[in-house]
């Protein structure tokens, strides 16, 4: 009952797929509604967003009819994309070693029983067509002019020019097999790519003429831990190997990656451990925020090269904060950010895989995979133990335990796959939904103008264009305002810590003392031990004072053992972590407060300058600009006093002279009394310095003190200040649209009355289909969040 009603909802998200996509075709067929490219005048809707929004429902409808889900990869610099991608399959699908980039995005699917991959490429005219050319041109070139060709640098190249030249390589076949025939279309892809840019030939590229999933090259090949999988509905998975946002320097990648994260069902993002906190963070942080812009909602973080830890390193949860709140802003939660090793996972994924297949591995010298392999698995002697199956299983088990590559393909991959069809189906639906509503508000407030009065329309226009210009008034205002804030909260900060070290310096007093103490009794304790040996019924003419070691009261603290030392040290520890975490409480409740405070007194004054617009446009366009200012709250890192390293020489073992007392009995009292005789012995002695600790931790609150004012003043000056820009930013473009739209009424008031007659009906008829098309789609858009609450029980929507 479950898969019928799954194929019942689909069956209608096609139909709903198709009528929106007719909708917005039609409106581009009339060329009085949606304006023209080349035209730079701001609009909520033209004509190049109405032909993406085609585009991508057709995508839609091709991923709804087989029920798929896509998983865009999308690499940044050097981070192991194609490794990668290669561990969730469990075999090499994509070249591995300095190999071509992905020039084309490519489609890798998941397909039961398929154990040699197969590439279909469905559309192989524009790279044939650029080949023919390509070839004219290089035989118009004289020797010396090819050489100068930025291709011709490498031998690689040279060789390309020749087959080319020759007629060798003329055309691109729609069918590869095997990872070799892989590895030459896909070389011969990039290759043909780079002849065509500006550094070579400076032809058109065929790039440009790929714009829907159904005409990117295929892969299909079973993936190996989906292998038997069951799932709730027939569908399929599919990996999309894009071409990463730093790659090559062809511009025409740079749109092609865009579109397809914003079709992608989800995202995969791989970063590289090696390169988070370096000198390359900067690069990695523009990357990523060109990923994250398109996708956020939609995405997985896999951290690459984690096996390269050392114990200087950042640990897992240190790496799932770090990527979580610093380079996503705290907007990426930890159980989405998956630290692994690409590598051990791909070989170890391939080698069980080849093992459960074929029963062993092939040959080093045919399959270079192997050689990698055995010395990660098997170590130094791998030549010798490449033949033993077991021990080959066995550290083939270890090393992928080692890649920490299971959890990503049980709650990414192999979740994805048994829901594929649930959100195959929620992705268009939620698709529809966007553009739905974004088409109907456009033609509310495209035929809300015509039917304005022009001579009021003009003064609203007016007035439109003096609001965009008293925003950046309004923005200079807001910047003002989170600066003179930025002082309260550095000196609310600075009160906090003076407070601290005040107390800190109270407890450092008071464990010196304690330690003191401990030193008057560890002295007590030796002069009894020396009157305890004499004979009760003799009279003694000592007394404990008498054996008393001297107390130096402003000296360091002494102890008679490392390990009483330690335990005092470990003391001193303990207290000063827990006033410490208190100072870090104190100062994020503060920094809570401040956001809050200023965001609060920041939407008063932005309020106060835009409302009266805002309220304006609402009312006469059917409008609303529903953004909010909104900021995020800086998690204050924890204060940390590297108590290891202040303590490191706190503990100075000293060798020190004492007098001891022993009794012996003396020949002239017959050895009937027993005499006190002092004798002098070296003992080791520990001192602990308190105070001098006292005195480093209050120099490291101080340095911390100073970074964090630096942290505030970015965060300040960075975050917030990018934050307020944004707003304005978003402010000025949609009024800047709702302008544009102001001004195609104004234009087509000035038509002659049968052609506004047209226009205006045209509008009221798309208007009413897309109402309709919304109306249709709510119950489909109920029928699913029913089914992911509770798909066994949703059988009867």
């Amino acid at each position: 009952m479950y898969p019928n009603t799954i194929q019942a909802i689909a069956q209608e998200v096609l139909r709903l797929l198709s009528k929106q996509k007719n909708l917005l075709n039609e409106m581009l067929g009339n060329d009085q509604l949606l304006k023209h490219e080349g035209d730079s005048q701001e609009r909520s809707l033209d004509r190049s967003l109405a032909k993406l929004w085609s585009r991508t429902l057709e995508d839609e409808a091709t991923k709804v009819d087989s029920l798929e889900m896509t998983l865009a990869v999308v690499g940044t610099m050097k981070a192991g994309k194609s490794t990668t991608i290669n561990a969730i399959v469990g075999r090499e699908v994509l070249p591995n070693r300095n190999r071509p980039m992905t020039t084309l995005p490519t489609v890798i699917r998941h397909k039961q029983g398929q154990e040699i991959p197969q590439l279909f490429f469905p559309k192989p005219e524009p790279f044939n067509l650029a080949l023919q050319t390509i070839r004219e041109t290089l035989l118009k070139l004289q020797s010396e002019e090819v050489d100068v060709l930025s291709i011709s640098a490498t031998e690689d190249g040279k060789q390309l020019i020749e087959e080319i030249r020759s007629g060798k390589l003329n055309r691109l076949e729609t069918t590869y097999s095997g990872v070799e025939g892989i590895y030459s279309f896909l070389k011969s892809l990039n290759d043909i790519s780079r002849l065509c840019d500006a550094k070579n030939l400076d032809i058109q590229s065929p790039l440009v003429e790929y714009t829907s999933l159904s005409e990117f090259p295929v892969i299909e090949v079973e993936f190996y831990h989906l292998k038997g999988k069951e799932q709730q509905v027939k569908g399929s998975l599919a990996l999309i190997d894009t071409p990463g946002p730093n790659e090559a320097g062809q511009v025409h990648l740079r749109g092609i990656l865009q579109e397809q994260l914003q079709k992608a069902s989800a995202v995969l993002a791989i970063l590289d451990y090696t390169q988070l906190n370096s000198e390359a963070d900067a690069e990695v942080r523009r990357e990523i925020e060109y990923i994250s812009r398109f996708s956020k909602d939609r995405l997985y973080v896999l951290v690459n090269k984690f096996d390269q830890k050392d114990r200087n390193s950042m640990g897992e949860n240190d790496v799932k904060r770090y990527v979580g709140q610093e380079l996503f802003e705290g907007e990426l939660a930890a159980e989405r950010i998956y630290p692994v090793s690409s590598q051990y996972g791909y070989l170890a994924n391939y080698a069980l895989n080849e093992l459960e297949a074929k029963g062993g591995l092939p040959a080093p010298e045919n399959a270079e995979w192997v050689e990698d392999f055995g010395q990660r698995a098997l170590g130094v002697d791998w030549e010798e133990d490449i033949r033993d199956i077991d021990f080959v299983r066995r550290g083939a088990q270890k090393l992928w335990k080692k890649s920490s590559f299971s959890e990503l393909l049980d709650q990414v991959i192999s979740e994805s796959y048994s829901k594929a069809a649930l959100v195959s189906l929620t992705s268009a639906v939620d698709k529809m939904s966007h553009y739905g509503n974004e088409i109907i508000h456009y033609l509310k407030m495209r035929s809300g103008s015509v039917h304005m009065d022009i001579n009021e329309l003009k003064q609203f226009i007016i007035a439109l264009e003096r609001d965009i210009d008293q925003i950046s008034l309004a923005s200079r205002s807001a910047n003002k305002m989170s600066s003179e804030a930025l002082g309260k909260l550095t000196s609310m900060t600075k009160g906090i810590f003076e407070e601290g070290a005040k107390v800190i310096r109270l407890l450092i007093e008071n464990l010196f003392t304690h330690g003191k103490r401990l030193e008057e009794e560890q002295a007590k304790l030796e002069g009894a031990e020396k009157t305890s040996r004499r004979r009760p019924f003799f009279q003694s003419f000592f007394t404990s004072e008498n054996s008393f070691v001297t107390i130096n009261q402003h000296g360091p603290n002494k102890f008679s053992t490392k390990r009483e030392a330690d335990a005092f040290l470990d003391k001193i520890n303990d207290v000063l972590q827990n006033d410490i975490g208190v100072i870090s409480g104190k100062i994020q409740i503060q920094v809570n407060g401040f956001v809050e405070s200023l965001e609060y007194d920041l939407q008063q004054e932005i309020n106060k300058g835009v409302e009266p617009i805002l309220e304006h446009a609402s009312r006469t366009l059917n409008n609303a600009f529903d953004m909010k200012i909104s900021f995020k709250v800086h998690n204050v890192k924890a204060i940390k006093v590297d108590f290891d390293q202040i303590s490191k020489d706190a503990v100075e073992e000293k060798s020190v002279e004492k007098i001891k007392t022993k009794y012996e009995r003396k020949w002239y009292t017959l050895w009937l009394k027993e005499h006190a005789v002092e004798y002098t012995v070296q003992e080791e002695e520990y001192h602990v310095d308190t105070r001098q600790i006292g005195k480093k931790v209050i120099q490291d609150l101080e340095k911390v003190q100073q970074k964090l004012r630096k942290e505030l003043d970015k965060y300040v000056s960075e975050e917030l200040a990018q934050n307020l820009t944004e707003y304005f930013s978003e402010l000025t473009v949609y009024l800047d649209k709702f302008r544009g739209n102001l001004l195609d009424g104004l234009t087509d008031k000035q038509e002659s009355e049968e052609m506004l007659g047209k226009l205006l009906t045209a509008m009221e008829q798309f208007l009413s289909i897309a109402v309709l098309h919304r109306e249709d789609l709510e119950p489909v858009e109920e029928a699913l969040i029913l089914l992911q609450l509770s798909p066994r029980e949703a059988v009867g929507v």
